[in-house]
């Protein structure tokens, strides 16, 4: 038999080799998905250790295959993936998951098929473990020790015994309210079958990997979804992790939680922030009680899956629905604690404490009149089509805004004149992957029974398809290219003539390497000229519709955000004893951000230009009075009355709108 230092020996000589794929692919991964979002900030990566074995549970995972890749750009250390076995059996993400060193898990979801008939319960109270079955074939496709899992996650119980091709008992009852409503109808409900799994082989994968230092990505939810919170976490890592202890006590594990939070997932240029929560260790009087096994073994992994789940509350924004969630952001938006402004890791942090304190006093009368407020205010945004941040530039009177608008159009065609060729040059990715991952999104939607809208799909695909999509089109224009220079016209003679001694090989390299170049100054420059897009449509307002709808709009974000922030800074100290009302930014700690490159600097440079030239002109044309007129407007009208344009009126405007 070969020794332990010719095995140690040998693994050493793998890992090299394969730390050198994995490295090259994860800057390869890391980039591309990089040039995705306009900016991925991350929060306490100082929090991870250095050095040892961690485990990081990653969550929510709203964003498929991107989400591991977020991880990687801001881990300091190689981190390797638990992956479902099926994905790993696909070849495009099995090469790749081959090459990450991932770590194949198979699930019951991806094995289970559909059970013949219909099964129900005929005697709920009396016999709540037998089930019966209509059309049904128990004895030819269900064994002993096999699951039945629900539709829609209803609920799912292990085989104990089959009875016959109509009759088998399971070894609890399901107690879901939708089991029991699904099990009960007098037709039965459909059902699919799961094979038993043996994990073993898994388990012993991640303990080799753990027991030499490294780190395990684990996305404890099970898959990827849209939904608003998390949802319940597995007990697989638990499993891991005490299960590692448990075999050698001087392991040292760490346990990370790590949040991803995520501005739109699916907008290309969007935005990202990871954040990275306190370690926890691995309790040793859990490991004792996983040792005993049974019940003592399972309720040492639900305490330490409660544990890590407090831990991923802390990293993560977690509310019942959409709609809740809006009105907690609107309120974050609206809540003024400095005269700073927050970097957007420390807006996703003020969130969360938001989200908290919402929860904790949602039904005090206070806070029931601010929210019914705020949702009148955004439904007033939405009349106009604008967004809270554009409120602030309606604070000008007619003469301002004119001259501002014509400033920011100006602005507009430098930096469209600028991004137009790249733009062009593009049109047939946005399409293509626009339209193939919605197509991939309602496969998935179909296929699944936690997602809500299948976003966490899109980026992927869009992703995915524009690395094929994008290399062929410039090889596409780089042979157009290389024809017409060989064959160009007399008139465009002049033109090709610098180009034309030149071999077919470089005239195509050129034409990749400007095809690359254009593109990317497409991207940064028309990100910053859509932004100046966005905020031209609130002086467009206020210069048609006057200062007696802007200014009392204005009124009413200026009175609502002093009650936002008054009650805060009230009640914010009953829940975090270090507020502070002068110190938020300290409190809600530092962040880094991806840095740009040159191009980047030269579009920041172009805006930095364009708001001094604003700022000029705001000196220029004066003060326009909007104190005494707002007065006048609030001796006139009740206290946030606010009277909107009439619908013909505001057609009339959109019929004119430049946007």
């Amino acid at each position: 038999m070969p020794s332990d230092n010719s095995n140690v020996a040998r693994w050493t000589e793998d890992s090299v080799e394969s730390f050198l794929i994995y490295d090259l692919f994860r800057a390869f991964w890391t980039r591309t998905v990089g040039l995705f979002f306009r900016e991925v900030a991350v929060r306490n990566s100082h929090l991870i250790p250095k050095s040892g074995p961690v485990i990081f549970l990653v969550a929510p995972h709203h964003n498929q295959f991107v989400d591991p890749v977020i991880l990687l750009m801001h881990a300091s250390r190689r981190v390797y993936y638990l992956t479902a076995a099926a994905s790993m059996r696909r070849k495009f993400i099995g090469f790749y998951g081959r090459c990450f060193r991932g770590i194949p898990v198979e699930r019951q979801q991806d094995l289970a098929k559909k059970g013949e008939g219909r099964i129900k319960l005929e005697d709920r109270y009396a016999e709540p473990t037998l089930i019966s079955g209509i059309g049904t074939k128990f004895t030819d496709q269900i064994k002993v020790g096999m699951k039945i899992l629900l539709p829609k996650d209803a609920g799912q119980a292990r085989v104990e015994e089959v009875i016959s091709d109509t009759e088998l008992r399971i070894s609890k009852e399901m107690k879901e309210l939708e089991a029991i409503e699904a099990l009960t109808q007098p037709d039965g409900t459909p059902y699919k079958v799961a094979p038993h799994i043996d994990q073993d082989d898994m388990y012993k994968a991640v303990y080799q990997r753990l027991n030499h230092g490294e780190c395990i990505g684990i996305f404890p939810e099970g898959g990827s979804h849209d939904r608003t919170e998390m949802l319940p976490l597995k007990a697989g890592a638990t499993i891991m992790a005490l299960g590692a202890t448990a075999e050698n006590p001087e392991l040292g594990l760490k346990i990370v939680p790590t949040g991803l939070n995520y501005f739109h997932p699916s907008k290309f240029r969007s935005r990202a922030v990871i954040d990275f929560g306190q370690p926890i260790d691995i309790p040793m009087d859990l490991v004792e009680k996983y040792r005993q096994g049974g019940d003592a073994k399972r309720d040492a992994c639900n305490e330490l899956l409660q544990i890590a789940t407090d831990g991923l509350k802390q990293v993560t924004l977690n509310t019942p629905d959409y709609e809740t969630l809006r009105l907690i952001q609107a309120g974050r938006r609206l809540y003024q604690p400095t005269q700073h402004s927050l970097t957007m890791a420390q807006q996703v942090e003020l969130t969360r404490r938001f989200i908290k304190g919402y929860t904790v006093y949602r039904d005090l009368p206070e806070v029931k009149e601010l929210r019914d407020r705020v949702e009148d205010y955004n439904m007033q945004l939405r009349y106009y089509g604008i967004r809270d941040h554009q409120v602030e530039t309606m604070q000008v009177g007619r003469l301002h805004a004119g001259a501002l608008f014509l400033w920011r159009l100006l602005w507009l065609l430098l930096m469209g004149l600028v991004a137009l060729p790249g733009t062009v040059l593009n049109i047939p990715v946005f399409i293509v992957t626009g339209v193939f991952s919605k197509r991939k999104a309602r496969q998935a939607l179909a296929a699944s029974t936690v997602k809500v809208r299948a976003r966490d799909v899109i980026a992927t695909w869009k992703i995915l398809i524009a690395l094929v999509l994008v290399p062929l089109l410039y090889s596409v224009y780089s042979v157009l290219a290389v024809v017409f220079v060989r064959r160009a016209p007399q008139w465009a003679q002049p033109y090709v003539g610098p180009v034309a001694d030149l071999p077919s090989w470089a005239i195509y390299l050129c034409s990749w390497f400007l095809a690359s170049f254009m593109s990317y100054t497409a991207l940064v420059f028309g990100e910053q000229a859509i932004d100046i897009v966005k905020s031209v449509r609130p002086l467009f307002l206020t210069l048609i519709l006057g200062e007696e709808h802007t200014e009392l709009l204005v009124a009413q974000r200026e009175d609502l955000s002093n009650d936002i922030t008054e009650l805060v800074n009230e009640l914010g100290p009953k829940i975090y004893p270090e507020f502070s009302k002068t110190r938020v930014k300290e409190q809600l700690g530092d962040d880094k951000t991806t840095h740009a490159n040159i191009i980047n600097e030269s579009a920041d440079a172009f805006h930095r230009k364009m708001r001094e030239g604003e700022q000029a002109i705001r000196q220029r044309i004066g003060p326009v009075g909007r104190k005494s007129r707002r007065q006048r407007a609030e001796g006139d009208a009740p206290k946030y009355r606010f009277n909107p344009p009439t619908p013909s009126t505001m057609d009339q405007l959109n019929s004119i709108s430049p946007l």
